[in-house]
């Protein structure tokens, strides 16, 4: 028996709204797996529409290859925004 977490992914690589989870979940990690440029941001919310109060707006120009480790719950969802110049590639690790 393998005593190890699993987590689903979600690639995000253009500038747009993604509903990654309706409903209560976790929120592991977000890859920047190639930056984005142009004051490129990656918003995250706990919600299903609109903006709340963001759980983190995040620089998308960071250097390729960083993982910012959250290990939150949601209670509402997980939607991630991202938003101006050319988009960073993202992989979002969710429960």
């Amino acid at each position: 028996m393998n005593n190890y977490k699993s987590f689903f992914y979600t690639n995000i690589n253009s500038n747009t709204t993604t509903q990654v989870k309706s409903g209560a979940g976790y929120l592991h990690t977000i890859t920047i797996n190639t930056a984005g440029a142009s004051s490129n941001t990656i918003s995250v919310y706990d919600a299903t529409s609109g903006t709340t109060s963001p759980i983190a707006i995040i620089n998308g120009t960071a250097a390729a290859g960083s993982t910012l480790t959250f290990d939150i719950n949601f209670v509402n969802g997980l939607r991630i925004i991202t938003a101006t110049g050319t988009a960073a590639d993202i992989t979002v690790s969710w429960e």
